[in-house]
């Protein structure tokens, strides 16, 4: 059953329409969780889901742009010394930092948000000396640019 499509205006009011190829097994997929995500035009969903695809990969080559985000770290408390290792890279990089949340989830594993804002090079630095630490579990970085 074929959708009757409108289109969005960019910032110059241009409208650009595409066609793309997909097996019916991925848009049965996408429709569903479009409707589960509140969707109910297929164009606009895309459109999220691109602008999603661009946040996600779009800053790891623009090292001089501008953006925002946050860093998430799960990690070991007893394996990584957050008193003395974390502590000493926050203070690093306080030129991008603009808070961080710490939560105990049981004994052993610490959840930790670091809200970035600056350059990219600077975040992904960030990010890097972070990540060399013994107990990091997983880190993850939310990223969107600033245009």
């Amino acid at each position: 059953m074929k959708k009757k499509q409108r289109s969005t205006r960019d910032d110059e009011g241009n409208v650009m329409r595409i066609s793309m190829s997909l097996s019916h097994k991925l848009l049965i997929e996408f429709d569903r969780a479009m409707k589960k995500a509140g969707y109910s035009d297929r164009s606009k969903a895309m459109q999220i889901a691109m602008h999603s695809f661009v946040d996600e990969y779009g800053w790891k080559g623009n090292d001089n742009h501008q953006g925002a985000g946050a860093i998430v770290l799960l990690y070991n408390n007893h394996t990584y010394n957050h008193d003395s290792i974390s502590t000493e890279s926050q203070h690093d990089y306080t030129d991008i930092i603009s808070a961080v949340t710490h939560t105990h989830l049981d004994h052993e594993n610490c959840l930790e948000t670091i809200m970035v804002k600056g350059e990219i090079s600077r975040i992904k630095e960030l990010a890097r000396k972070i990540s060399e630490n013994r107990g990091i579990k997983s880190l993850k970085v939310n990223f969107v640019t600033l245009v």
